[in-house]
């Protein structure tokens, strides 16, 4: 239920950007300065409220924030280097090639074990991104290669989530990832800022908070996922949000918002429909394989 809720919220909070950049004609990574910003100056003052002794030991657990932190944005980063050259709905469905990535390094590094039909289940989450991607047309080379970097950035973040959420493991899980989370994002929150004065838009920070409040909540809610099923089961969990979006998008277009992307053709809708449920299928596969293990 907590990837679940990520994925929902991640999606809500991508068409709270898309009503931002339509409605303000701003640029993608200026707003994620803005949302950055915003998001950093929600977790100081979330801080004082989930305050725990634990936390006054940095050096316990400094590493891991600090890598997850810079890893994240990092893949933020590549991300939209990604789609500056290609587009969103051709770049975004192979985030899900992050699983792939986190399973390979769990397995290799971590010397975690999964069942032949766990990695059938990380199989046809791979396949799933791959077939909603193509649905759009092809990608180029160059926003290939900064998906790849995209996805490893993600990877190395969500493992260090792992080792962050295993040091305030003692404390109820939500004020755990809330904790957690308020901690990594004050220091994206103070990266962003660097930026801030370079920003033609700073007075438009108030307008961005639909979107870093939803994409706070959700990574309270993927903080907590992955703590409970670990990065593999908790990544395939979030690619759910593949079939959310697709969903959300064609009720906004049928609502007539003038933001949302125009309904594709049948068959391509079909096509990222199909890709989607894939996806869907994958948690049940490696929900079973988990049963089984």
């Amino acid at each position: 239920m907590f990837g679940l809720g990520a994925a929902l919220l991640q999606s809500v909070s991508y068409l709270f950007s898309a009503l931002f950049i339509s409605r303000y004609q701003t640029g993608a990574v200026p707003h994620l300065i803005l949302v950055h910003v915003v998001i950093g100056a929600l977790s100081l003052l979330l801080l004082p409220f989930l305050w725990h002794p634990l936390a006054a030991d940095f050096s316990a657990y400094g590493g891991a924030l600090i890598s997850t932190a810079v890893c994240y944005l990092f893949a933020q980063y590549s991300l939209y280097q990604a789609i500056r050259h290609s587009v969103a709905s051709r770049v975004s469905p192979l985030l899900g090639l992050k699983v792939l990535v986190l399973a390979f390094l769990g397995s290799v590094f971590l010397g975690q074990e999964y069942l032949g039909i766990q990695w059938l289940a990380v199989g046809l989450c791979f396949l799933g991104a791959l077939w909603l991607s193509a649905s759009g047309g092809r990608i180029s080379g160059a926003a290939l290669a900064w998906v790849v970097a995209a996805c490893c950035g993600y990877a190395l973040s969500d493992l260090s989530i792992l080792y962050l959420m295993q040091y305030f493991s003692s404390l109820p899980l939500l004020k755990a990832s809330m904790l957690s989370v308020t901690l990594c994002f004050l220091l994206c929150g103070l990266g962003s800022v660097v930026m801030l004065p370079r920003l033609k838009q700073r007075h438009l920070l108030l307008a961005s908070s639909p979107a870093a409040i939803c994409w706070l909540l959700a990574m309270g809610c993927l903080f907590a996922c992955f703590s409970e099923l670990g990065v593999v089961f908790g990544g395939i969990v979030q690619s759910s949000r593949g079939l959310i979006s697709i969903l959300l998008a064609l009720l906004l277009a049928y609502i007539g918002l003038d933001f949302a992307d125009p309904v594709p053709a049948r068959k391509i809708l079909a096509q990222r429909l199909l890709a989607s449920v894939l996806m869907m299928l994958a948690i049940i596969v490696f929900a079973l394989g988990s049963e089984l293990g």
